[in-house]
């Protein structure tokens, strides 16, 4: 069996696509939905059922030539990948832990900076 890219409750960003619009989402992980067909895919895909993680966030699907926007539904774990915490933090929240992410990265390249 395939390796998958994400697990339930993982923040995990879109990183594949059809809609462009899709891009870049940053969404949790809620349950598995199984293998399901995808438009212009061969072959069923493993299915998350996700909600969008941002406050200005939302998913878009194609119905019968027309998009609807949602906050949450399915997605194909080939089109995610898992967000991890910088060194080990465990991130409950993504919008209360923005900050302190930013803050991490600024002291990870502080560090770098000074091994090098």
């Amino acid at each position: 069996m395939t390796k998958l890219n994400c697990a339930p409750g993982d923040l995990a960003i879109t990183v594949v696509s059809n809609l462009p619009e899709n891009l870049g989402n940053i969404v949790r992980v809620i349950s598995p939905v199984g293998y399901l067909e995808w438009p212009n895919h061969p072959e069923a895909l493993y299915t998350w059922n996700v909600e969008i993680a941002t406050e200005t966030g939302l998913l878009h699907y194609r119905f019968n030539q027309e998009i609807r926007t949602v906050k949450a539904g399915p997605v194909p774990d080939r089109c995610l990948r898992r967000l991890t915490p910088p060194k080990g933090y465990l991130m409950e929240e993504f919008a209360d832990s923005e900050q302190l992410q930013m803050n991490l990265l600024v002291e990870d390249c502080a560090e770098d900076a000074a091994h090098v």
